[in-house]
């Protein structure tokens, strides 16, 4: 645990760490290739999504209900129990629907399957609304390849996810300051890396996967203010694709160091498919090493061999701590109901957190929707290989704890300060109020009404253990 007097972002910070992120606003928004943010939704619709449940609580109630019985029509005498509005029993009705098709195609009973389908229709303007039209929809197309209609060899369970990412990046940077679950897993990594790095005078922070930018000056602005050692350098290496270029911000960074005094060297190394063991990953004498992944295991899990080339090369250089944020989630195996089941609960949560946090902005919430649907469904429920040790299902922090520890990297404590952050900014906006916290480990789950969604952790490389 690192000294509470020595926190370089710590609580009372917080509201100066988004001040600054608002000073170089419009700066970044040159980066985006989008419009300005429009404002929030009409009072007319503010009102029509209060009087609606949210798609988390259709959703649960339909799996409680689902799981209590099979029957396919019948739901309003649970509706009328718990006095919900007509338009939610219609959605309620929606979602069995689509429980009992996924049961019936998981028996193989595709034709009864597909008339069950045949009366799933939603085309409201509400995040359940686009939640059953898409489920509907995959289930539509599998149940196609089933029965053959469509070419078997169709790609329809290989989604690349680092190619949808280039068309998420402008809507990611659009709104990314709404978002509590990329903001607090972003700034207790952040923090956890301050407190790690307390006394070192170079710093090199070793940057793969997504880049956002805000944390980069979160971190630049703590660094130049530092009071208990002194900082000769800062050096960012970003690790990324050639499609997902980051020489622009690379050079805002640059500025914004020059205004604050700060010695500041930025790197760009490019990956290419995604063999990051080849990537020429270097440190200098001196540097003290911290490695930064968002989101990289999770594009890089299709293929084991990645991860293993990535954890190899990362573990050349002795990073003095590795934090590590992604999706936590994970898909039963067992049967296909069973992981559309999950994937639906799951996909409720997102929609609803979009719908909250980003406030009915067509532009964004379309593009970060159409994401998560295509990469959930299609590489966590529709894909065939779901057994075994498919990384693509086993996608918790369970998990990698387990499989980190056959190269000697072991799990650590999030700093205090970064907890302490993370508890606070969930009650910085109103909006924020179903994000929530546990531990799992020394991990930090984040959760939106209760359904895990995201992980935030810290490692430590161990040179004396090996996988063979």
């Amino acid at each position: 645990m690192a000294d509470k007097n020595n926190l370089e972002i710590t609580a009372p910070n917080l509201q100066a760490s988004f001040a600054l992120l608002s000073k170089y606003r419009n700066q970044t928004k040159r980066l985006r290739n989008g419009k300005e943010e429009e404002d929030e939704p009409s009072q007319p619709r503010r009102l029509q999504m209060a009087e609606a449940l949210s798609a988390v609580t259709i959703v649960k109630m339909a799996l409680l209900y689902h799981s209590t019985s099979l029957n396919t029509g019948d739901s309003s005498n649970l509706a009328k129990s718990v006095g919900i509005s007509n338009e939610s029993e219609n959605h309620l009705k929606h979602v069995l629907r689509l429980l009992d098709a996924a049961e019936k195609l998981s028996n193989q009973e595709y034709d009864e399957a597909e008339e069950l389908l045949l009366s799933v229709l939603s085309s409201g303007p509400l995040p359940i609304d686009r939640l059953i039209t898409c489920y509907a929809g995959y289930l539509r197309e599998r149940i196609d390849v089933k029965k053959r209609r469509i070419d078997l060899e169709r790609e329809v369970n290989h989604f690349d996810l680092e190619e949808a990412m280039i068309d998420l990046k402008a809507a990611m940077f659009g709104c990314e300051q709404k978002f509590p679950l990329l903001q607090i897993s972003n700034y207790a990594a952040i923090q956890t890396i301050l407190d790690s790095l307390a006394s070192a005078e170079k710093i090199h922070l070793i940057d793969i996967g997504r880049k956002l930018c805000s944390y980069w000056i979160v971190m630049m602005h703590a660094l130049a203010n530092r009071k208990n050692c002194q900082l000769k350098q800062l050096k960012i290496t970003a690790v990324c694709t050639p499609m997902y270029d980051v020489t622009g911000r690379g050079e805002l960074l640059s500025s914004i160091a020059e205004s604050m005094n700060l010695p500041f060297v930025f790197k760009m190394l490019y990956e290419e498919e995604k063999v990051l063991e080849k990537v020429g990953l270097e440190c200098e004498a001196g540097e003290k090493v911290a490695v930064y992944m968002d989101h990289s295991l999770h594009c890089l899990s299709a293929c084991p061999k990645n991860v293993e080339g990535l954890l190899r090369g990362l573990k050349r250089l002795n990073p003095h701590v590795m934090v590590v944020i992604d999706v936590e989630e994970s898909f039963p195996t067992a049967t296909f109901s069973q992981r559309f089941r999950g994937a639906l609960c799951i996909s409720s949560a997102v929609v609803d957190c979009i719908e909250r946090c980003v406030q009915g902005d067509r532009r964004y919430t379309e593009i970060i929707e159409k994401v998560h649907f295509e990469e959930t469904i299609c590489n966590g429920v529709m894909s065939e290989d779901a057994g075994g040790e498919s990384f693509s299902h086993r996608r918790r922090i369970d998990f990698w704890r387990e499989y980190f520890a056959r190269f000697g990297i072991m799990e650590r404590e999030m700093s205090e300060g970064a907890i302490c952050q993370a508890r606070v900014m969930m009650g910085e906006r109103p909006c924020w109020s179903s994000c929530s916290l546990s531990i799992n480990g020394k991990s930090i789950i984040l959760c939106w009404k209760g359904i895990p969604l995201r992980f935030v952790s810290a490692w430590n490389f161990h040179q004396d253990n090996t996988v063979s």
